[in-house]
């Protein structure tokens, strides 16, 4: 069973992380931008060598390598943000469907 003070955790939690889920977003957009940008000043600054070789001494680089790591973090903590919200969302439905079938008579 789910129960009111359940229910008012989901929703307030829902209501106070609205700005930090877009903000876990953003910082993620931002580190993805930030790898890309690393790799391609790699890659344009190499001389010599094809494409290939290009591509791949800016993809070992550290400084791309650790731009990447960041990267995956920033996503991590946008996807458990996104998850967790996720998780309040059907504890809310689950209230809504117990309390719309107490209400009828489906449910005592």
């Amino acid at each position: 069973m789910i129960t009111k003070d359940r229910l008012q955790a989901a929703l307030t939690y829902l209501a106070e992380t609205d700005e930090e889920c877009a903000k876990f977003r953003s910082d993620h957009a931002r580190a993805e931008f930030a790898a890309k940008s690393i790799k391609n000043t790699i890659f344009c600054a190499a001389t010599g060598g094809s494409i290939a070789d290009r591509t791949a001494l800016a993809e070992v680089s550290d400084e791309y390598q650790q731009a990447k790591a960041d990267e995956f973090q920033e996503f991590f903590n946008y996807e458990a943000m996104k998850n967790k919200r996720a998780t309040q969302v059907i504890v809310i439905d689950t209230w809504r469907s117990l309390n719309a079938g107490r209400n009828k008579g489906q449910i005592l």
